[in-house]
């Protein structure tokens, strides 16, 4: 793409650019998940045919992806067919973004773009997702029944929460609560982010069976003897009697009536002063192509959910009883969003 400030490319150029998006993910997905980025962290600069070895690949394949992610920044050639991993390049490691690349360009998650335009197009009354229309299942149904994608989606959005779990945690004053309940929480990363930090809590993990069962549980023993794991359908019923109910890019799954739904659910058996804190992207009023604006159409695709303005949210809130207390954003792609029932 141009430089800020540099010439305005002609709008051919400009269209190109923007298709060749599909080659520069696809190439950083396919090279977080042969772990080039983690093997030459391991063992500095490598030829591709050292690395064709090592990752198991055809060498002139691999030297052409690696020469690409050196045009991309990822990677550098300090001599000829001697590649090295730049500081960009360590956002593709297995303990940084690394999984979540991964998951990006893998078949589940590929495949439901290419009907995008089925999904948009049905005007049959029986609409359906991008990802119903490529699997034949939804989202959960199908990483239900499929582990090898369950762990990867999971690996994927453990990876994306780090960042804001650290920040909620410097971010929330759990003085005075005592119980919080991490609805849809997957591997309790958030969760135990928060207990860490307020030694006083006990908290609830509470997700889909199969996501708790692939759980990681917390090793320390002080945590560990405060948290409690339960199974369920939020959608029926939520762990009871929370001073806290966190739900973390959840409701932007749903449409609106679900996403009431699963709020409802969380006000009726809350503590009395209890609060409900939504961490969700929020779409600028105005057709900007940022993060919250690109989830969007992922929500779409994935779910059949879609990422909302803030006054949507406030009548979400407000339709269930909860009134917006605060609102500021959390991370630049997520806000943060806290409301308290009205008559407490």
């Amino acid at each position: 793409m141009n430089e800020p400030g540099g010439p305005t490319p002609e709008p051919a150029d400009h269209l190109l650019d923007l298709l060749a998006g599909k080659h520069r993910a696809q190439a950083l997905s396919t090279a977080a998940a042969l772990g080039v980025a983690d093997s030459l962290a391991a063992s500095g600069p490598q030829t591709s045919a050292a690395l064709a070895d090592e990752l198991d690949c055809d060498a002139d394949d691999l030297r052409s992806l690696l020469q690409l992610l050196a045009g991309l920044g990822y990677l550098s050639e300090p001599d000829p067919d001697h590649f090295d991993l730049t500081e960009r390049g360590r956002m593709l490691c297995r303990d940084a973004l690394g999984p979540l690349a991964e998951w990006a360009g893998a078949p589940e998650q590929w495949a439901p773009w290419a009907r995008l335009r089925d999904a948009i197009r049905r005007r049959d009354g029986l609409h359906k997702t991008a990802f119903e229309l490529a699997t034949g299942k939804g989202l959960y149904e199908f990483l239900a029944e499929d582990a090898e994608a369950a762990a990867r989606y999971d690996m994927a959005i453990e990876t994306f929460t780090r960042h804001e779990a650290d920040t909620l945690r410097d971010k929330l004053d759990l003085t005075t609560a005592q119980r919080v309940v991490d609805v849809g929480g997957g591997r309790g990363t958030v969760l135990f982010a928060l207990l860490r930090r307020w030694p006083h809590l006990h908290g609830v993990l509470f997700d889909l069976p199969h996501v708790i069962d692939a759980a990681t549980k917390p090793t320390e023993p002080a945590l560990a003897e405060r948290v409690e794991f339960a199974r369920g359908d939020f959608f029926r019923e939520v762990p009871a009697d929370g001073d806290v109910y966190l739900l973390k890019h959840v409701l932007h799954n749903w449409d609106d009536e679900r996403a009431g739904q699963l709020l409802r659910r969380c006000v009726e058996v809350m503590a009395p002063g209890g609060r409900v804190i939504v961490i969700d992207a929020l779409l600028a009023p105005d057709n900007r192509t940022d993060l919250a604006r690109l989830l969007d159409l992922e929500m779409r695709v994935l779910t059949g959910g879609r990422e909302r303005r803030k006054p949507e949210l406030r009548r979400l809130f407000a339709a269930v009883g909860l009134g917006l207390e605060r609102a500021e954003p959390l991370t630049a792609s997520s806000w943060l969003l806290i409301g308290r029932r009205k008559n407490d």
